[in-house]
């Protein structure tokens, strides 16, 4: 639970926002967002055989707003001892660049949610290098593996060939390890490459 709540608040903040929300509201919205779900069970009555997993939570969001905006006035309620340690600062300020390129909120819910599988799969990736005693490789090539560049690339004693085996080895791994991320939010059946073209779509539309 505290990894579902970690992965998609930074999506439903972005959506939250994109109505129109001032910065304070969609704070407490998705704070009392995953608070409710908590205190209802919401997630233990979700079915995957309905569909996809950010789907069901975009739309628990949108009936939490309409709820919320109903009971406009009462007490605002918020996870006792917290959830998680939230620094909305970043999640704005990504919000904000949103914002300027005219992007509808369900758009920006798309793309927050593409980054956030894509982090957890770099989390995953990183974790795997450290257990291999391989960390600092990791970390030399991360982005030249992911991004394509050898700028990007830090130093490290492989040499040219051994270099490239490496940062397609990476590549490789980081591929497996969003796949797998993706396939953790979707039912049995799920078509995870789907999942993928649409995360591609989301990123490519993020940045036009």
């Amino acid at each position: 639970m505290d990894q579902l709540c970690r992965t998609y608040w930074r999506p439903l903040y972005a959506y939250v926002r994109g109505r129109r929300l001032a910065r304070a509201d969609a704070e407490d919205a998705v704070q009392e967002f995953f608070a409710t779900a908590l205190r209802r069970e919401l997630f233990q009555r979700a079915d995957a055989g309905e569909g996809k997993l950010r789907s069901f939570l975009l739309t628990a969001m949108k009936h939490h707003l309409i709820d919320r905006a109903a009971k406009e006035g009462a007490a605002r309620r918020k996870p006792e001892g917290g959830w998680a340690d939230i620094d909305f600062s970043q999640a704005e300020a990504e919000w904000l660049r949103v914002a300027e390129s005219g992007a509808a909120p369900d758009a920006a819910y798309e793309r927050q949610w593409a980054k956030a599988l894509i982090t957890q799969a770099m989390a995953r990736l990183e974790a795997r290098y450290a257990a291999e005693g391989k960390g600092e490789v990791f970390e030399a090539l991360k982005g030249e593996a992911l991004e394509e560049t050898e700028a990007a690339g830090g130093a490290t004693a492989l040499s040219a060939g051994a270099r490239r085996v490496a940062v397609h080895r990476l590549r490789k791994r980081f591929s497996e390890a969003l796949r797998s991320v993706i396939a953790d939010t979707l039912p049995g059946d799920g078509d995870v490459e789907a999942e993928l073209r649409e995360l591609a779509v989301a990123l490519k539309e993020g940045k036009r």
